[in-house]
């Protein structure tokens, strides 16, 4: 009995220390998503452009998520300093994340941007 609960908790520890170390991204990998967050922080700005230049949206407006698109990305560049990429899809678990209607919660900026 405590040999089967000592094996048990030897199997629990390496996968304990395993687990991690394997889904860690490498460094081809970080450099590889900056790269494509860089371009989805460009694309985001191309659209708002085209926006502007439709109509859809007014300049002044558009200024304004400029700043908060800046802030976000300066915010967004500092986690991935830190080594957190976790950004995008499957961030709140497909569920919402009760903040009801008061932003991402992940926002460098408290005060509502203009809606489109």
């Amino acid at each position: 009995m405590k040999r089967s609960m000592l094996i048990a908790l030897m199997v629990a520890l390496v996968l304990a220390l395993a687990v991690p170390s394997a889904l860690a991204l490498n460094d081809n990998q970080k450099v590889e998503l900056e790269k494509l967050y860089e371009q989805q922080h460009q694309l985001r700005l191309q659209i708002l452009e085209t926006q502007v230049e439709v109509g859809l949206v007014e300049t002044e407006d558009a200024n304004l998520f400029k700043e908060r698109m800046q802030e976000r990305w300066e915010a967004q560049k500092q986690r991935m300093t830190e080594g957190d990429y976790s950004f995008g899809f499957g961030r709140g678990g497909g569920k919402g994340r009760g903040f009801g209607g008061r932003g991402c919660g992940n926002c460098p900026v408290a005060e509502e941007a203009p809606a489109l």
